[in-house]
């Protein structure tokens, strides 16, 4: 476990809560202490008042925020005498709780605090810090694991019982200080929770989590040696598609699928059994459920039995008052070895990927030890569907347009491509460019917005990334076919035969083999789409461009036999023919004013000779695709819209 405290850089935090916020971050970079707005920390400290009085006060982390990410604006100040006064009860609900911390707010706008709050209020030290440490989780989580804990630290840790979060555990903290055991302790570890570290200096608090840390890490090593590297080999493509297909019908909307650690085949069934016995941590089953599902050869009904187990699940422990969740798996064990998880964004699904991670570790050691040992269903339900929790979920914004969708579109380097990419990706989709210039590893490299340079006319490469996109994202839910040349200059009769042949290659031919290699993946896809983008040539060509219009005339009718093929299979195929789109590579300004001329007209006059007068960019291009795949076109196949300012000739 490594200590990252800097003096150098602590030489720059020159208040409580500033160097508060400075080791939150050191905790929540390390995802063997939290992952993804686990844990929490705060600060005691003092506040003056609009009327000179001073009070003790402690500024906890926000709700919602992460250690990682962590900064002053993520705590929330809080007057400590309120909170200590609500320790003092005997019952409160949760409910009032939130209500009677939320009062005790120095800012009334101040976002809610950690459902912690009193907790931290309690414990007699300025600075305090919680982990879901994974070492501490697997020994407490393993089969004797109470025994192991004490074997891994002895007198020098206090170990204390699960209870559930919140007030119950504020009262299980009250009662550990009215007995002493803080002045004999500088850490706690809560039974399949946390660790608490706290001290009235910021590095003291913080060098003790990651000695005790590293110690739960190091007995591990020593008693039970490392886990073995595991490979799985590469998932089937196709299968990965139904999978998430399966699951997809099971939420009601797209889901992004992420690929997480491999396990060994032959300890499926075993691991899975231990998934069943409880989560690495109690919030964990929000993310994750409390269960995998379990996919063979028949994904439906591996999300069919899921679904009929989490129901049960439901029915046995919940009652009248509250709504089941959806009942779909946020993540699935593969007989193949491989495991994915599901979420209806790219980041829920990375939370929930990085979870099935650290659960997968945690579980193969708990193996090795002797068995898991987790939390009971009754504890799990309890925290998946607590009011706090609930609340929680419903204060999430609205899920975009296209949020769970992935899209593939080709020749998004520049241009016309680039524009569909970004607007597609602004409605939410997970989006990956192809293209043989290799700037698009520059202008689409992040998670949600990657990219392959690839040549468009090398089948087999083209047929690699697709397989790599479902690989990566789960499937391929729509297909932008853009890539294209144009060459001018040329009649028919002085047309050297590779101006020809190259001109349908790249604008006829590897659109029809990019589009065979992805229908297997777009028929498991939600809402399949495919869009192909043609040209105002197709309805009104011009002389000396006969290979450019000739391919994209073939493109059209290449659209219409797919919409014919494809609608039994729900896959809409449509295309946009856009005309004189000048903010692309294809049109410098030596060009323009080449043009113009030859129109006698200014550039400006040039851009707007439509029937409009209004210029024709790539952003309206790009939304032009975007409507056959945002449900405002949902029942239009087989159709040419035009994006071209209205022209004469087309009409």
């Amino acid at each position: 476990m490594q200590n990252r405290w800097s003096d150098q850089e602590v030489a720059s935090h020159t208040c409580d809560l500033s160097l508060r916020a400075y080791t939150s971050r050191l905790i929540g970079l390390d995802p063997a202490l939290v992952l993804h707005g686990g844990g929490n920390t705060s600060v005691k400290s003092s506040h003056t008042d609009r009327f000179g009085n001073t009070h003790d006060a402690i500024w906890v982390k926000a709700s919602g925020y992460d250690l990682g990410q962590m900064w002053v604006e993520g705590f929330t100040g809080l007057k400590l005498a309120p909170l200590l006064e609500l320790a003092e009860l005997e019952t409160l609900s949760d409910s009032d709780m939130v209500n009677e911390v939320n009062c005790a707010r120095l800012n009334s706008a101040a976002a809610a605090p950690s459902i912690e709050a009193i907790v931290h209020a309690l414990i007699p030290f300025k600075f305090v810090d919680h982990s879901h440490a994974d070492a501490v989780l697997t020994l407490s989580n393993s089969v004797g694991g109470w025994e192991l804990l004490n074997e891994a630290f002895g007198e020098d840790v206090l170990v204390l019982p699960y209870v559930k979060p919140g007030f119950d555990l504020a009262r299980q903290f009250r009662e550990a200080l009215q007995q002493g055991l803080f002045a004999d302790h500088d850490t706690i570890i809560l039974e399949h929770h946390g660790v608490f570290t706290f001290a009235d200096s910021a590095k003291a608090s913080y060098d003790r989590m990651i000695a005790v840390v590293d110690q739960a890490e190091k007995f591990l090593s020593n008693r039970f040696g490392s886990l073995p590297a595991i490979s799985a080999g590469e998932h089937d493509p196709e299968m990965i598609a139904k999978s998430r297909k399966a699951v997809c019908n099971a939420a009601g909307k797209a889901v992004v699928s992420l690929p997480a650690d491999d396990i060994p085949a032959d300890r499926l069934t075993i691991l899975a059994k231990m998934a069943r016995k409880g989560t690495l941590t109690p919030e964990h089953v929000i993310h994750n459920k409390p269960f995998p599902a379990l996919f063979h050869n028949d994904p439906d009904a591996a999300v069919a039995s899921f679904a009929a187990e989490y129901t049960a699940y439901f029915e046995k422990f919940g009652d009248d008052s509250m709504t089941m969740l959806a009942p779909f798996p946020h993540w699935a064990m593969f007989d193949s070895g491989h495991t994915r998880s599901f979420g209806p964004n790219l980041r829920r699904a990375s939370v929930s990927r990085d979870v099935v991670n650290a659960t997968l570790s945690a579980m193969r050691r708990a193996e090795i030890i002797g068995g898991w040992q987790g939390l009971k269903p009754e504890d799990l339900f309890a925290l998946e569907y607590w009011e706090l929790e609930q609340s929680k979920l419903k204060r999430q914004k609205p899920d975009a347009v296209l949020s769970g969708k992935i899209a593939v579109v080709s020749g998004a380097a520049t241009g016309i491509g680039r524009a569909c990419a970004e607007t597609i990706r602004a409605k939410g989709a997970v989006v990956v460019g192809l293209d043989i210039n290799p700037e698009i590893s520059s202008v689409m490299n992040q998670p949600d917005f990657a990219s392959f340079v690839v040549d468009l006319t090398d089948e087999a490469h083209v047929q690699n990334c697709l397989s790599e996109v479902v690989r990566r994202y789960g499937g391929i839910d729509m297909l932008v076919s853009n890539a294209g040349v144009f060459k001018t200059g040329d009649t028919v009769e002085n047309m050297p035969d590779d101006v020809w042949d190259s001109t349908l290659g790249v604008n006829l031919t590897s659109h029809r083999k990019l589009v065979q290699h992805a229908i297997p993946f777009l028929r498991h896809g939600v809402d399949p789409s495919i869009v192909f983008v043609g040209s105002r040539n197709v309805q009104a060509p011009g002389a000396g461009a006969a290979a450019y219009s000739v391919s994209k005339a073939g493109l059209t009718q290449l659209m219409r036999v797919l919409a014919l093929e494809l609608a039994p299979e729900g896959i809409l195929v449509n295309a946009i023919h856009p005309d004189a789109v000048f903010d692309t590579r294809l049109w410098d300004q030596e060009t323009l004013q080449k043009s113009a001329d030859r129109y006698g007209l200014t550039i400006d006059e040039y851009k707007t000779r439509n029937l409009l007068h209004a210029e024709v960019t790539s952003r309206d291009v790009g939304l032009a695709v975007a409507a056959f795949m945002d449900g405002t076109l949902s029942r239009t196949t087989g159709a040419q819209l035009p994006v071209d300012g209205g022209n004469d000739r087309v009409i």
